[in-house]
């Protein structure tokens, strides 16, 4: 013990007297703190984000081309071509990867693009309201709206996201982190970012494109029910990216919150309650629908500890199924190819084309005979919201009530289906949209994630928490011909039984 205490003790000794003659070297004034300002560069700005899209645009319409390439002039014979934009992105966190998206003014912006770029670790220099400046020159736009590679248009009533990268062969790949100090110039202006309030509709489509790429705010929203209890992005059927479906109270629109797998956060459990939300308007990896991304999970303010919009019932699920049944339906005698009619049925089509119809898969492993099904898969529908609705069940001269059915989907997509129930539907197609609809939260819907060759039981609901009035029990759909929106669902084997 006497030998490490001496060693120690040397050790301590040596390192003090190294700091001294270290110290004694160092003239007053040498340790002021570094110069950190920012000299403002010096650019002309001559273009604008939304001419980088109307390029893309012109190009497009006079060669088919999905990518523009920025001329540039080595020799200088022409000035270069600068736009201005104001971070709204950031990294600090994680959810943005090699990715600095800017906008065109810190508050109500009209225009906001993507830029990719072989670096990361940008908030410290690139934080969010610092304005910059973008030479384009021999900079690539590239865009895409989701849609199959014959129908991509950015003419097109269908949202896209615009990038700038550079071209290598036919692929948009990063700016080289070698290259980026020749491209990106950081002034020395700071503004506050107004996040611009956006609503969303029932089909799930923000009602301007042009706050793509922008710092947005819905005022009140909430997580859907069958996302509580789950974090952001930390559940083992996350993969890269975590998606949790957002309603907006106002509209009962859906936007999907996407989480990075790789983000500080990810295993946050998602808040209850309703509030505000202010993220970056994106789309997802393959551009097919829109996504709300985070820059930091404070930026959800949900202050309300009640939750708003639709109501639930929850009684949860039973292991009694009565012995009585008061209503129940395979479908087996419906006319295939055709809309579902007869057995009380109410077949209803409240925005667009599509309608329930009886169908037979081909597939030996996911056919159930004749079931129903509904998509908007083809219907260049821009919004698609069906009901199959039963007959009326009389709860007053039944107990211990339940419901089960089973589901398919040949690909969900973002379409959803859902279960509502009513006791004041007066009957009548006039009066569905005006009746109260309450979710029946506890019923197994498959999802997109789901094989689409599978069949999936609902569970056995329980309704004895529901009203004892009479009621009426609905399958709504929800889609649009938009690809990220047209899904299949299939419908079969539903049972109402009471004791």
């Amino acid at each position: 013990m006497k030998t490490i205490k001496t060693n120690k003790i040397r050790k301590t000794t040596s390192f003090l007297m190294f700091l001294f003659l270290i110290f004694s070297c160092v003239q007053d004034g040498d340790f002021e703190a570094p110069n950190v300002e920012v000299k403002e560069p010096d650019v002309t700005v001559n273009s604008d984000i939304s001419a980088v899209k109307s390029a893309l645009i012109q190009e497009f319409l006079s060669s088919g081309d999905l990518t523009y390439t920025f001329f540039d002039d080595e020799d200088a014979a022409t000035p270069p071509t600068i736009i201005e934009g104001y971070v709204v992105s950031s990294d600090a966190a994680g959810n943005f990867f090699k990715t600095l998206i800017i906008q065109d003014k810190p508050e109500n912006p009209t225009a906001g693009i993507e830029i990719t770029l072989n670096n990361s670790n940008f908030s410290s220099t690139f934080e969010v309201g610092r304005k910059v400046y973008v030479k384009l020159d021999g900079l690539t736009v590239s865009y895409d709206d989701g849609e199959s590679d014959d129908f991509i248009n950015p003419t097109n009533d269908v949202p896209g996201k615009y990038v700038l990268g550079v071209l290598d062969g036919n692929s948009l790949v990063d700016i080289p982190s070698t290259a980026i100090k020749n491209h990106i110039f950081r002034s020395s202006s700071v503004e506050e970012i107004i996040p611009t309030k956006v609503s969303v509709t029932i089909c799930g489509q923000v009602i301007t494109d042009n706050n793509i790429n922008t710092l947005v705010k819905l005022e009140s929203a909430q997580f859907a029910s069958t996302e509580l209890g789950k974090t952001f992005a930390g559940e083992s059927i996350d993969e890269f990216d975590g998606f949790r479906a957002l309603y907006e109270c106002e509209t009962a629109g859906q936007l999907f919150l996407q989480t990075s797998t790789f983000t500080s956060f990810k295993s946050n459990i998602i808040p209850d309650g309703n509030g505000e939300i202010t993220f970056v308007l994106s789309k997802d990896f393959r551009s097919e629908f829109l996504v709300a991304i985070l820059n930091k999970p404070s930026d959800i303010n949900f202050i309300n500890t009640s939750r708003c919009g639709v109501t639930e019932l929850n009684c949860g699920l039973t292991s009694q199924k009565g012995p009585n049944s008061i209503f129940s339906d395979d479908f087996e005698t419906q006319i295939r190819n055709s809309p579902i009619t007869g057995n009380g049925w109410t077949n209803f089509i409240q925005e667009g084309s599509v309608t329930w119809e009886a169908f037979t898969s081909s597939s030996s492993n996911s056919s159930l005979g004749v079931s129903a099904r509904i998509g908007s898969n083809g219907s260049n529908d821009k919004c698609s919201i069906s009901w199959l609705i039963t007959p009326v069940i009389d709860l007053n001269a039944n107990n211990g009530v339940t419901i089960k059915f089973q589901t398919s989907n040949s690909f969900a997509d973002n379409s959803k289906m859902e279960l509502l129930y009513s006791v004041d539907w007066d009957g009548t197609e006039n009066g569905i949209e005006s009746a109260t609809w309450i979710t029946v939260s506890a019923a197994y819907i498959t999802k997109d994630s789901d094989s689409f060759t599978t069949w999936f039981d609902s569970g056995l609901i329980d309704l004895s928490c529901g009203s004892k009035e009479n009621s009426y029990f609905a399958f709504k759909y929800t889609g649009s011909g938009s690809s990220a929106f047209d899904g299949t669902y299939e419908l079969d084997n539903i049972e109402i039984n009471a004791n």
